[in-house]
């Protein structure tokens, strides 16, 4: 929702004369906004009678050793006859072999696993790409491809492409969740997985605007077509995640152990915008030094009145630019502005982070019959003490 307000507000807020930013108001509004819907939410959730059943339950009776757990349904044969597998439950919880009863594994117990830690590596990962992106929608569209395409990535349309990022987010929940229910949990995360190619193809995208204009504005449009895909999906990661961790875990603890995976979204909320920031900060240096070895020494003097040796010192002050050296260099040069290139390592460790999250995921299923007896003898002697 911050995302899709911060896109409506074109150019800023502030009238002249006014002596109003207009902050106020606009937070005014929002939290009138948004504490309204969330009363009107609030106002209209019911818990369903004690022995209300869901029309697409399955039935969890542990009556067979290939029912030892309560998982996915998205495993291989393979596990399925190894008795790895189980079906996917509507909340159930996990079935003891030796109790033919559901046993919910707790959030501290949840943490010895390793489906715990594939699951907190799928969060990290995911989020880290979605949060760098979102954040900075506005200025990724203009440094990418203002310079190249002016007449197309306006102003207006940075913004709109901000409000389309939030909407994206929001239809990712839905979609997704809706999916994980008809292709199971693993095989939607897995899914999720075609964003790391489609990330790493971003750049080119970005190069094919700059270098070739005979395209017009298909790379503009690619590139918005794509990162809009990979954010889709990191809405989608919400609203899978929970369900599969009640799914592999059991409903009764799912809440504290999402809980904790929500730690891998702290780590990606303060990763994700830092990291872009840092990789464009230091592309920018980078530009600029290459711009200033083009530059006659004498007219840099002249305009910034210092010469190239105190670069370092200017670019910190923001004096020497991109755009101020462009404006120097001679027209012989041939020298297209390279602001265009300062996300590219960003979507490529982008694009890797999505890599990584896809392994996570696919290392990710069912508690095994050995793990769910190696819970029950723990609880025991726990309890012998």
């Amino acid at each position: 929702a911050g995302s899709a307000a911060q896109g409506i507000v074109e150019g800023g807020v502030y009238l002249v004369g006014t002596g109003d930013s207009g902050v106020a108001m606009t937070f005014a509004t929002l939290g009138a906004t948004y504490g309204s819907l969330l009363c009107l939410s609030a106002g209209t959730i019911r818990l369903p009678p004690a022995t209300y059943v869901p029309p697409s339950a399955v039935p969890t009776a542990a009556s067979s050793a290939a029912n030892d757990v309560i998982g996915d349904d998205s495993s291989s044969p393979k596990e399925q006859e190894e008795g790895e597998k189980g079906r996917e439950g509507g909340g159930a919880g996990v079935v003891a072999a030796a109790k033919e009863e559901p046993v919910d594994v707790t959030a501290s117990e949840a943490l010895r696993t390793g489906q715990f830690w594939a699951l907190l590596g799928v969060m990290a990962g995911n989020a880290t790409a979605g949060l760098g992106i979102i954040s900075s929608g506005k200025l990724l569209m203009s440094d990418c491809f203002a310079v190249t395409m002016p007449e197309i990535a306006t102003p207006a349309a940075c913004a709109a492409f901000v409000s389309a990022l939030a909407f994206m987010n929001t239809a990712g929940r839905l979609v997704w969740g809706v999916a994980g229910d008809k292709i199971g949990r693993r095989n939607t995360l897995l899914t999720f997985a075609m964003t790391a190619p489609v990330c790493a193809a971003i750049p080119t995208l970005i190069h094919a605007g700059a270098a070739s204009p005979a395209l017009g504005g298909m790379p503009l449009y690619a590139f918005a077509g794509s990162t809009l895909g990979i954010i889709a999906c990191y809405g989608g990661l919400f609203a899978v995640l929970p369900a599969y961790v009640a799914d592999i875990f059991g409903p009764r603890h799912a809440g504290a152990i999402m809980g904790r995976l929500l730690c891998g979204y702290s780590v990606a909320a303060i990763a994700g915008p830092g990291m872009l920031a840092m990789l464009r900060a230091r592309g920018d240096r980078a530009a600029v030094e290459d711009l200033a070895s083009k530059v006659d020494p004498e007219l840099f003097a002249n305009t910034f009145g210092a010469g190239i040796d105190q670069l370092p010192e200017l670019w910190e002050a923001k004096t020497v630019t991109i755009q101020n050296l462009m404006a120097i260099l001679p027209p012989d040069a041939h020298v297209i502005d390279p602001t265009y290139t300062l996300y590219t390592d960003t979507f490529y460790i982008m694009s890797g982070l999505l890599a990584a999250a896809a392994v996570a995921s696919w290392s990710t299923g069912p508690l095994s019959k050995k793990a769910i007896e190696n819970l029950l003898k723990s609880r025991k002697a726990a309890a012998e003490r």
